[in-house]
């Protein structure tokens, strides 16, 4: 099925769209009827100055493979172009993942081609720029909600990829996930059992609202709106807490710290987080 909808969708949520050309004739052959949403990397170093580079490559296709290689290419600034309202050409054969069975993912899944270098494309090392991030999950939870899909129908492409690819590079996509669930108004998915208690932050408490002075969190209410206290630098943040009884994600914009912070347990929460 063509997805005409999708400009309109993006739009609705707030993503900027530029659409590219013939959007709604160009395709990669039959048998498109997407459940999924997959995140992917291009590899191109993108910048301020040269924000999509891969634009070109994604619309096109390349000697080896014939484009359109995604339904919409995400460049530095965030700005969704859109390319395909067809099946696309980015996924190739797909193992299963969460919800997503294994089989082709060109039929089974809309692609992001997010306009960054990753791990070492084009000779450099790139994370993924905030605005595009941002529009990602704002455009991902729309399609879902279109779709009538949770937000365990977003994948990366490297947790369904059959040949070893690594993309999006530096996202967690289980944090990624929980974002989309937030952006679509819903709960979460849980992370994998045994995900580590993990901060990456040094000297931090974490304290329910309201302040009980350093007391551990315990098993989470919800809703409940949890405190990071950065003591390092006396600063104290308040972050987003989607929770049930089992785990909650807070995000710290603080400079300098990593933000996805994951705490879990059934129980009692420590107070002290682990150093770097």
């Amino acid at each position: 099925m063509a997805i005409s909808w999708l400009a309109d969708v993006l739009r609705g949520a707030g993503v900027q769209v530029v659409e590219e050309g013939n959007w709604l004739a160009r395709s990669a052959g039959s048998g498109f009827d997407p459940i999924g949403v997959l995140w992917h990397h291009t590899a191109a170093p993108s910048s301020a100055a040269n924000p999509a580079p891969a634009l070109t490559v994604c619309i096109d296709g390349r000697a080896d493979l014939p484009g359109p290689l995604c339904q919409a290419l995400v460049d530095h600034h965030g700005v969704f172009h859109v390319i395909s309202g067809n099946r696309a050409n980015h996924a190739g054969a797909c193992r299963g993942s969460g919800p997503i069975p294994a089989g082709d993912g060109n039929t089974l899944m809309i692609g992001w081609e997010i306009d960054y270098a990753g791990d070492g494309g084009g000779g450099q090392v790139q994370e993924m720029t905030q605005a595009q991030y941002d529009a990602s999950v704002a455009a991902t939870a729309a399609v879902l909600t279109h779709l009538g899909r949770d937000a365990s129908h977003a994948r990366g492409h490297r947790e369904t990829s059959t040949s070893g690819k690594i993309d999006p590079s530096f996202i967690d996509l289980d944090a990624m996930r929980a974002d989309v669930a937030a952006a679509m108004g819903g709960t979460p998915p849980e992370p994998p059992a045994g995900t580590p208690f993990q901060t990456w932050v040094a000297n931090v408490n974490v304290r329910p609202t309201p302040d009980t002075s350093g007391a551990p969190v315990g098993r989470l209410a919800s809703p409940t709106t949890v405190h990071v206290v950065c003591e390092a630098v006396g600063e104290t943040v308040t972050a987003e807490g989607y929770t049930n009884d089992r785990w909650a994600r807070i995000s710290s914009p603080v400079a300098g710290y990593i933000s996805n912070i994951f705490i879990q347990g059934p129980a009692q929460l420590p107070v002290a987080a682990c150093p770097i």
